[in-house]
């Protein structure tokens, strides 16, 4: 007789849950204790299995041969309908070897950590712009404090601008961009999409950003210059210069994972400082923490919630049998917070060494511009801890209602407490 399948708790994949509250941390914790690999069949239109211990989840992601990425990476729920008009490219997300392989090799040299190491200089300055930006507004505030949306008014827009920057986009059009990926990320959120019929938010912000990319590849491939397009209209595979749609792909993949990420990871890690005060004390008072403590904010923060494989063949994993053609769910916030491998895992460290953190994946699959990620907080960061010591919460925040992204939508801040 078949032994039954243990059952994953259904707030470990709640999107309403995770706005009221934040990741649940604490379901987490007792699936990694009592049901660290877990059937969760509850609401959704593609049930998986949840895994939640980090010993697991780097077991499977090595194991390329045995989980793949395609046919996608997201779970969907009862309530989302696919439409039959979304657009369709082929992105570096879903791709598995050899195809992940070549595709990465096009943009590998373009963000290796010595080509984003000579944009630091000019991403710090950019954000000294920001800061005298919201410097000067906050002298305009009737109450003179600079009361702020941290998100729109700071977190959003270093990313945008970078990843914009490198892909050749002018800078008028970046207020539109970040409408286009806030739908897209956040199609099943009431401000951004339509809770009713998410996927068309996702379809109209998608089929947008499409229109406006193929317009722009049409002009690089009249007039090349030195943007992240133009090497994508002169790249080749194999020999073989990339088709409008595989640009197409890329562009859509940088655009919205080049600012979501970094621009959550930057919400986040602030929102860590302010609620821990004697750690954002320490950072403070020695600037030569900064390293070590972005690792353990982006370990604390770990914006992208999970990535789902689908498993090739049947194999067991954690003493449960996975079947072939079922899907895996790799909670990734949930192995950064593993007492087995992280000590004290709930305390905010900013020394902490070593830390193995998974928020940008790891091997093959690891994020193309973790590196870029990194500059970037460690930019502003410093920026805002100089210029604004005395930044404090000005009400309560707002999350983004996803089970994919742990986003910040709003986040209500004071400079001067």
């Amino acid at each position: 007789m078949a032994t039954a399948r243990p059952l994953a708790d259904h707030a470990c994949f709640d999107p309403d849950g995770f706005a009221r509250h934040g990741y649940p941390h604490d379901i987490w914790a007792k699936m990694r204790r009592d049901t660290p690999v877990a059937w969760h069949d509850d609401g959704i239109r593609e049930p998986f299995w949840a895994i939640t211990r980090y010993e697991h989840i780097t077991a499977i992601g090595k194991d390329s041969d045995s989980f793949i990425n395609a046919p996608g990476v997201t779970i969907l729920r009862k309530d989302q309908i696919v439409a039959a008009d979304a657009p369709r490219v082929p992105l570096l997300l879903t791709m598995d070897p050899p195809e992940h392989h070549k595709s990465r090799m096009v943009l590998r040299d373009r963000f290796k950590p010595s080509v984003m190491r000579a944009l630091e200089a000019h991403i710090i300055a950019r954000c000294r712009e920001i800061a005298d930006e919201v410097a000067a507004a906050r002298v305009r505030t009737a109450e003179g404090d600079g009361r702020i949306d941290f998100v729109e008014a700071i977190a959003m827009r270093l990313p945008l601008d970078v990843i914009l920057e490198l892909l050749g986009v002018p800078g008028e059009d970046r207020d539109q961009m970040y409408l286009w990926s806030n739908a897209v990320i956040g199609s099943e959120d009431p401000e951004y999409g339509d809770v009713d019929t998410p996927r068309e938010a996702i379809v109209a912000a998608q089929q947008a950003m499409f229109g406006y990319f193929a317009r722009f590849i049409a002009a690089r491939r009249a007039a090349p210059r030195e943007d992240l397009v133009s090497l994508l209209v002169e790249a080749r595979i194999d020999g073989t210069p990339l088709s409008d749609r595989e640009i197409l792909g890329f562009c859509f993949l940088l655009a919205i994972a080049g600012n979501e990420t970094t621009r959550n990871a930057t919400s986040g890690a602030m929102l860590a400082l302010i609620e821990n005060p004697e750690a954002r004390a320490a950072l403070t008072a020695d600037p030569a923490l900064m390293p070590t403590a972005v690792e353990e904010l982006l370990r604390w923060v770990t914006p992208i919630v999970y990535m789902a494989r689908t498993a090739t063949r049947d194999i067991e994993i954690g003493g449960q049998t996975v079947r072939q053609g079922e899907k895996v769910v790799l909670f990734y916030p949930s192995a950064n917070r593993d007492e087995s491998v992280f000590d004290a895992p709930f305390t905010l460290d900013l020394a902490r060494r070593p830390n193995r953190h998974l928020t940008f994946g790891f091997g093959r699959h690891s994020c193309l511009g973790n590196d870029l990620a990194r500059i970037e907080l460690r930019a502003v960061l410093s920026e805002l801890l100089t210029r604004f010591p005395g930044m404090e919460l000005a009400g309560p925040i707002d999350r983004l209602r996803s089970n994919f992204v742990g986003g910040i939508k709003h986040m209500p801040v004071v400079l001067a407490a």
